[in-house]
Parts: structure tokens; sequence; C-alpha cells
């Protein structure tokens, strides 16, 4: 998984557990939040969009400038080491189940590496209830309105694209 898509993805998910205020570079599709990241030198690096589950499980995606995209699955009953590596299996009706190698971004989330055109999130977009098993945790998970989150999130990367954010 790409470096910079780690950083940011811990950076973002920090950022809205602490509540930020939102920025221009900010956006919403339905329930899902969206915003665009710039390094320090302020050059974009990727966007990230987020569902916060009343439950506690907060599920979002991150692509990054060059296409890459991934899954953060965040729960508080999840106790993990920040830097370090952990299984994951994502278990879909239809499907042979999914299994990767997820970063641990933060003590309670994953970020899961998946193939943007890769039929789990062919299924995703369509809105299908999932299962994800992180340290023997299992979060069941139905999402509404993904497709059209997954399409923003795109717009987002190919909007931002080798900008630079102006601070003023």
């Amino acid at each position: 998984m790409d470096k910079s898509m780690q950083l940011w993805a811990l950076t973002y998910f920090a950022l809205v557990l602490a509540a930020a205020e939102p920025r221009t570079e900010t956006f919403q599709t339905g329930d899902w939040k969206g915003r665009a990241n710039f390094n320090s030198e302020g050059a974009f690096t990727d966007c990230t969009v987020l569902l916060a589950d009343p439950e506690g499980t907060t599920i979002g995606f991150v692509m990054t400038h060059g296409g890459n995209l991934g899954m953060i699955v965040a729960n508080s009953a999840l106790n993990m080491k920040p830097g370090t590596k952990k299984p994951v299996i994502i278990h879909m009706d239809g499907l042979d189940s999914f299994a990767a190698m997820s970063d641990v971004v933060a003590e309670t989330g994953v970020l899961v590496p998946l193939e943007i055109d890769g039929a789990l999130v062919r299924n995703i977009e369509q809105d299908k209830e999932f299962r994800v098993t992180v340290r023997e945790k299992e979060l069941n998970l139905q999402l509404s309105g993904t497709r059209e989150a997954l399409k923003t999130l795109k717009t987002c990367v190919e909007t931002h694209r080798g900008k630079k954010r102006i601070e003023l």
C-alpha cells in the first residue's frame, strides 16, 4: 500500500474523530462525508470519504492521486498498535471471502487495500451487506449510497490531482 495513502488515511481518520472544522476541500454525498487531503508542502495526496455508523463502526474509502483504493474500517472495540499490520477477512454473500493484510492506522482502525475494479468493490458499490473480521472481532456492515460516495471520491481525486492548496 502506498505510504502516502497510509499517512493521509491516518491523518484524515484522526481529524474526523477529532471533529475538525470543515474546509473548502470537503464534500458530502448523502450521509458520506469526504475531503481532499494535502501534504505539508500543500501538494494534493488523496481524497477520503467516511460514513460514521451510530453503532460505533466507521467505514470509509481513500483514493490516492495515483488511483490506489483502500477501505478504512474503525471500531472502538478494536485495540491495535498503529504502524503494524493485521490480517482482515471480508465476507460477502455470493463471493469468495477476501483476505488481505491491512495497515493499522489507529488504535481502533485499519486500512485495507482494494482492487478498484475487483468484484468486492463492485458488490460494495451495490450496497450489499458484508462482514469484516479484524482481530477476532466481526463487524457487520450495511452501507447505503456507496456507489455515489465512490463516484464522488473519484471525482475529488480527478479535480484535485496535481493541485496545490493555497492557505489564506
